[in-house]
């Protein structure tokens, strides 16, 4: 029988020109397959893939967001794994559908955990739950914990990691040695990333998680008595994630009274960084804010609309006038009182003058991503 899926079913039949063949696992991220490919012959993933590409430098890309056709197709033909079973596996399906169309090549794609790759060092952006790899009788990467909506392990109910837990070093499983034989290994301190116990993952998340998993199969969802498209759903949970992180900055009593009345009040500890969007955050930061979206989307345009007007909040004080607005909450905005606030330019700051603490926290940020790189 085969195996369980959600993403893609992985290959049937394998005919390399390799010693060793490699099946492509159930929802396997195609840089995860890779890695184990180049251990299974008994070599480095940075020598494997330079034998396959001479050209390519594909470990100082994000390999799992796309491949071209020219190269897959050459990876096909070594691998005997089909075209398409590659493509499926990697992260362009998914991304598709959030963008509404092709995503842009260059830019940090929304909802997929961004790498922050320098070279062939990185700041984060893959995830995996130890249970799972300690349980797989062939370790390997998930293609959703790359998805930033993933903060658990519906299986295990507990929180993904995304740091070894004897070093802290972010998992780059392509810096595997030959002799590490599997991908379960953190590839800078050599600890097993399996062991250690599990923490359980919010009900919240997980409950977000869940809805935003089948929001991306369906290709649609609902709100406000509204069918969304995948692209306007996650367009709307944008929305309402720059709420909260907004109000968590700098927010009115006005508004931190309708997330009360709609049972999402901002938990301690949220991360106050401005301009690193949910794609660059920390597994336990999105997992919190990830909890309150999910109140709010469970919550409903009604009760929604029912809070902002019991509470008396204006159109300047829901939205942001910087951010675009899910069509999906104009007629509610519109039904808003409109209190246009007109600001004097500030004088421009004179050198010297004691940075604002948003303008701190993201040089401080910034900062400590340096150090970490330079440590590693």
């Amino acid at each position: 029988m085969a195996a369980a899926y959600t993403w893609h079913p992985g290959s049937d039949g394998v005919n390399p020109r390799w010693a060793v063949p490699v099946q492509l696992l159930p929802d396997e991220i195609v840089s995860s397959w890779l890695v184990r490919a180049a251990l299974a012959q008994g070599c480095d993933p940075l020598t494997f893939t330079g034998e396959i590409w001479p050209k390519w430098r594909i470990w100082t890309l994000d390999a799992d967001r796309t491949i071209s056709s020219e190269r897959v197709t050459l990876l096909s033909l070594l691998s005997g794994i089909s075209v398409a079973a590659f493509e499926a596996a990697t992260l362009q399906p998914i991304a598709s559908r959030i963008w509404g169309g092709l995503p842009p090549k260059k830019a940090t794609w929304p909802w997929i955990l961004a790498l922050g790759a320098r070279n062939t060092k990185r700041h984060g952006g893959l995830q995996y739950c130890p249970s799972c790899l300690a349980e797989d009788a062939k370790p390997y990467y998930r293609l959703q914990w790359r998805l930033a909506w993933h903060t658990g392990c519906q299986k295990h109910g507990c929180l993904l990691l995304d740091r070894c837990r004897a070093c802290g070093a972010p998992v780059e499983p392509h810096r595997l040695l030959a002799e590490d034989r599997h991908v379960a290994v953190c590839a800078t301190c050599k600890a097993g990333l399996g062991e250690g116990s599990p923490v359980p993952q919010s009900p919240d998340a997980l409950a977000l998680q869940r809805l935003a998993d089948a929001i991306s199969l369906q290709g649609h969802g609902v709100f406000h008595g509204q069918t969304l498209t995948t692209a306007e759903w996650f367009g709307l949970a944008d929305f309402f994630i720059s709420l909260c992180r907004r109000q968590n900055r700098y927010g009115t009593e006005a508004m931190r009274g309708v997330l009360n009345r709609l049972g999402a009040p901002l938990p301690d500890g949220l991360p106050v960084m401005a301009g690193a969007g949910v794609e660059r955050l920390l597994v336990h930061d999105r997992e919190k804010l990830l909890g309150c979206l999910w109140r709010l989307m469970d919550a409903g345009g009604d009760s929604l609309a029912t809070a902002l007007k019991e509470v008396g909040v204006t159109r300047q004080g829901f939205c942001n006038r910087r951010e675009p607005l899910p069509s999906v909450l104009s007629s509610l905005v519109d039904s808003l009182p409109d209190r246009p606030v007109t600001r004097n330019r500030k004088p421009r700051q004179e050198t010297g003058v004691p940075r604002s603490r948003d303008q701190v926290m993201r040089m401080m940020a910034k900062l400590r991503r340096k150090l970490e790189m330079v440590r590693r």
